[in-house]
């Protein structure tokens, strides 16, 4: 197939169809081709004209490569998305029907999660045991920043009362790893990740691990809130070395890691009122150290972003070592586990055709076998765009691939489904993110400025609002009148629709600006 593809015949050229006007099939005059010399130039001298009022338009963009696709009409094909399957929403033995077109859970796995809520906004906590729900949110490069999670955090521990800034990795594996309300820095750290694996290993709750020795260090800043206690993850084991931890300068504790056998350990300590600065430190031989779990009293809501740049569903479905794994659930003991990948197997479209499907259930048999009974919650990519020609933004076909395959194992595998890419829009939405004033999304079309975050967190907080409610009048509770002064308070009775934030352009394709 011809790449460049001219719709109308130069005028000055000989039509193909018509027979050369010179038939003695001599060389024309001067000995040289029967190439159009003088039309090359001009239209090369048209091209590069072009290319330099660009530049002196917009010199902040440099030579956009658009102008040459209008100038050829460069086009390649793209297979068609498959269609997302949508799902029944009949009521069924009596039962409510789905929560929302973007949010299922048919099954009602969620009904404890739900419960263990209620019971946390009543005051209703069992003696001997801490008033905490935790959730886990597994996922990619935006998790690794705490975009979306930190904003789903804050609003949920807004309503439900806040119990810390929960897990953190010891140090920051890359140098946009972040966590909101803790600001990070570290040396000497040898650090390794799940990420690009296909083999069980040693890590923590978070998918990675870090080696120290004396002269490495961790430094926590804490902002927003004082924590009152936090709790560090080790590996105990034969030969290991000792760690210290201060607070604001002040040891706290020191803590050996040696040990006869393998095993995950923790010490919490406890932190002077006030706190601002949390250090760890090895003080001998050489530790391994996963994370930092800090807490704030002994109720409310932990929300813990797992986020590693570049993972898939593979580090869930292969990487963690199942005991070590066990171990560190039961001590986190949560009362949800978010799975929310996609992002990443959307560049390789031979491994979501064939291969995908099993990935996301192993993942999901692996978790339900760390943490038996734990309601698990799949949420779907968003929205990924990928330039079409030179100068077109269209959603990867990947993407609506993916989604439907993670709709239909939630459906079988008894999760929940939450469909970030339907709600935030769907087909064509990073092109309309990436055109919208404030821009929504970066450069790249898949990761999310804080602007675009907080709009998905937004719409994930609305619709575990509708499963609440729904939840509650399940089991006749009366719904509060809705408070508009509550960001996260939603009336069950609205028409729930996929969201679409006012843009510049609207449609599968927009063009930059």
């Amino acid at each position: 197939m011809a790449i460049f593809d001219f719709s109308e015949p130069d005028p000055q050229q000989p039509d193909p169809a018509q027979p050369d006007p010179d038939q003695t099939g001599n060389q024309p005059a001067g000995g040289g081709s029967r190439f159009p010399l003088k039309t090359a130039l001009a239209f090369a001298v048209l091209v590069a004209a072009l290319a330099l009022g660009h530049y002196s338009v917009d010199r902040g963009k440099g030579l956009d490569p658009g102008i040459f696709a209008e100038a050829f009409r460069l086009r390649w094909p793209r297979p068609p998305a498959p269609p997302i399957p949508k799902p029944a929403a009949k009521q069924r033995d009596g039962k409510l029907s789905q929560i929302s077109p973007v949010f299922t859970d048919d099954a009602n796995s969620l009904d404890p999660f739900f419960a263990a809520l209620w019971k946390l906004e009543q005051g209703r906590v069992e003696p001997g045991k801490d008033g905490v729900i935790t959730i886990l949110h597994y996922g990619d490069s935006p998790t690794t920043a705490d975009l979306i999670t930190g904003d789903v955090r804050a609003q949920l521990q807004s309503r439900f009362g806040d119990a810390g800034r929960g897990y953190t990795l010891i140090a920051k594996p890359w140098a946009w790893y972040g966590h909101r309300g803790v600001e990070i820095t570290d040396h000497g750290w040898k650090a390794r990740t799940g990420v690009g694996l296909m083999r069980e290993g040693v890590y923590g709750l978070g998918g990675a691990v870090f080696e120290g020795q004396p002269g490495a260090w961790s430094k926590f800043r804490l902002t927003r809130s004082d924590q009152t206690s936090v709790v560090i993850e080790y590996l105990a084991k034969p030969g290991g070395g000792a760690f210290a931890v201060e607070a604001d300068d002040r040891r706290m504790v020191e803590r050996t890691t040696a040990a006869e056998t393998q095993a995950v350990g923790w010490v919490r300590v406890e932190l002077p009122a006030g706190t601002k600065i949390v250090s760890i430190r090895p003080t001998s031989g050489s530790v391994t150290l996963f994370g930092a779990d800090f807490r704030r009293g002994t109720s409310g809501l932990l929300y813990d972003s797992l986020g590693l740049n570049g993972a898939t569903t593979t580090v869930l479905a292969r990487v963690m070592q199942p005991v070590v794994w066990k171990q560190e659930l039961d001590r986190a003991s949560p009362s949800l586990i978010v799975i929310n990948y996609g992002s990443n197997e959307s560049s390789f479209g031979a491994f979501v055709h064939k291969q995908y499907a099993a990935e996301l259930r192993l993942a999901i048999t692996r978790v339900r076998v760390a943490a038996p009974g734990v309601p698990i919650l799949v949420m779907s990519p968003m929205d990924r765009g990928a330039r079409s020609g030179l100068n077109e933004i269209e959603t990867m076909s990947t993407i609506p691939e993916i989604v439907a395959i993670q709709r239909q194992a939630a459906a079988e595998t008894h999760c929940a489904f939450f469909d970030t890419y339907a709600a935030m829009g769907g087909e064509g939405t990073m092109a309309r993110w990436y055109t919208a004033s404030p821009r929504l999304v970066t450069a790249d079309f898949l990761h999310p400025t804080p602007q675009g975050a907080s709009i998905v967190a937004g719409l994930f907080i609305e619709q575990m609002e509708l499963g609440y409610n729904r939840w509650k009048m399940r089991h006749g509770i009366g719904l509060p009148p809705a408070n508009p002064a509550n960001p996260i308070q939603a009336s069950a009775s609205k028409a729930v629709t996929p969201s679409r934030p006012a843009q510049k352009q609207t449609g599968k394709k927009a063009r930059k600006q």
